[in-house]
């Protein structure tokens, strides 16, 4: 038991200390080095004197928050905090901090047991499993190879962990988990990731990089600069004749129409033209073409616009309008109008 749990706070020790480079720009690695922190507090909870168990089972009950914060910085496209996961995920934390204090679990009862215990655990395993579907939901459209892997990586093993984690404390059976191993089992598998120092290609930057800023990855398949140029240019050419107003346009749409592999698609749009996400660069041609719309046909109503750039209803391109342009359709035509 001592073995595992040395090893297991080895492992942790060593992620936290490989993370640290990254710790100033970039919000993945803030939060993962905190989720270690706290994972270290699972992992010395049997060693802990009683009068400190409260402060490493306090820490126990921020990892699942910590997990789906994790998967939000590493895995979506644009973070946004105000949201009701977001609510949940801080009730999940705050709420037993507080009933901790005037009671424990076990003598807990009534009001006090559900919202001070019984609601957050509900909310513990909700966010888990949105986090999780935020690891695959946009996995096609991901265009970074290294973050692309990490998401297998993620869902089979760390997640796994923490729903054991949630599974184990919240059905009372804790002590039937071995601690140490879940937490070595889960640190080496991201160490062999992790280690390698690639937080900085898993940020998502909302800004479109110039393809000279653009580093390559060591994982993505060599191509010929001549054949580059020419898929590059075919690229071009079949969006400027408009094939991103193409609904429900996925990347193997694209790549059928390049007659490209999906790998060879994703790499020319990362790091030739910067983009991260192939949803933001449809997005951004498609918002491109409506603001010049929205502009210079004053007559036109915005449901039209959207429907003509390969929205499927007002709701999506109002929501792609304002992550791109900081402001409504009605308001960018009603600047247009003025100026």
């Amino acid at each position: 038991m001592l073995v595992l749990t040395g090893f297991g706070l080895a492992c942790l020790v060593i992620l936290l200390i490989a993370t640290t480079r990254e710790l100033r720009h970039s919000s993945a690695a803030q939060v993962f080095a905190v989720l270690l922190i706290a994972s270290s507090g699972f992992l010395l909870h049997p060693l802990t004197p009683v009068s400190w168990q409260w402060l490493t089972l306090n820490l126990e009950v921020m990892l699942p928050a910590l997990f789906w914060l994790l998967c939000q910085t590493t895995f979506r496209h644009r973070l946004n905090l105000a949201s009701v996961w977001s609510m949940m995920a801080l009730y999940s934390v705050l709420a037993p901090w507080i009933a901790r204090i005037f009671s424990d679990h076990q003598s807990a009862s009534g009001l006090g047991l559900f919202f001070g215990w019984e609601l957050g655990e509900l909310f513990e395993f909700l966010i888990i499993a949105q986090g999780f579907w935020v690891v695959v939901a946009d996995w096609p459209a991901d265009l970074v190879e290294p973050r692309r892997k990490l998401r297998a990586l993620v869902l089979c093993v760390a997640g796994t962990a923490v729903l054991l984690v949630a599974l184990a404390f919240n059905l009372g059976i804790a002590y039937a988990v071995n601690r140490a191993l879940v937490v070595s089992i889960a640190g080496i598998a991201l160490a062999t990731f992790l280690l390698q120092g690639r937080f900085n290609e898993l940020s998502f930057s909302s800004e479109l990089a110039p393809p000279a800023e653009v580093e390559p990855q060591a994982t993505a398949p060599s191509i010929q600069p001549n054949l580059q140029h020419a898929n590059l240019e075919h690229l071009a050419s079949l969006m400027a004749g408009g094939y991103y107003r193409t609904e429900h346009l996925t990347l193997k749409m694209l790549a059928e129409k390049l007659k490209l592999p999906e790998y060879r698609t994703r790499a020319l749009i990362n790091k030739e033209l910067g983009y991260r996400n192939f949803n933001d660069y449809i997005n951004q041609l498609r918002i491109a073409e409506a603001a010049e719309r929205l502009a210079s046909e004053p007559a036109s109503p915005i449901l039209n616009i959207a429907l003509d750039v390969g929205y499927r209803s007002l709701s999506s391109f109002n929501r792609a309008f304002r992550e791109i342009k900081q402001c409504t359709p009605t308001g960018f035509r009603q600047k247009s109008t003025v100026s």
